[in-house]
């Protein structure tokens, strides 16, 4: 069973892509889309600003895997955990172009 960690509360509704991935995604992929050696090894979890992933990163395809979990069934869907509007934000965030800009 998968225990999603939450770093703090994000109301149902918001539409804050930035802080619904802190607060849903970080643990797994890393706070800047870049996963810990330790989650690449033990679950294959992937780098989402590899070139491989950004050239696919389309708000809908980050959105069906949000939605339905990955196909090898090692990211889970967050059906249940988090809202439609928090997964169409997280979604657009991921595939944004400002996902992987660094901060000035």
């Amino acid at each position: 069973m998968w225990m999603i960690a939450c770093d703090g509360p994000v109301p149902p509704d918001s539409k804050d892509g930035p802080a619904i991935f802190a607060a849903y995604c970080a643990t797994c992929h890393g706070p800047d889309g870049r996963p810990p050696a330790a989650m690449i090894a033990r679950l294959g979890v992937k780098d989402l600003t590899s070139a491989e992933i950004r050239g696919k990163a389309t708000a809908g395809f980050v959105e069906s895997q949000v939605r339905n979990g990955s196909r090898n069934k090692l990211m889970p869907s967050f059906v249940g955990v988090i809202g439609d509007a928090q997964m169409t934000a997280v979604a657009a965030w991921v595939a944004s172009p400002q996902f992987v800009t660094p901060p000035p």
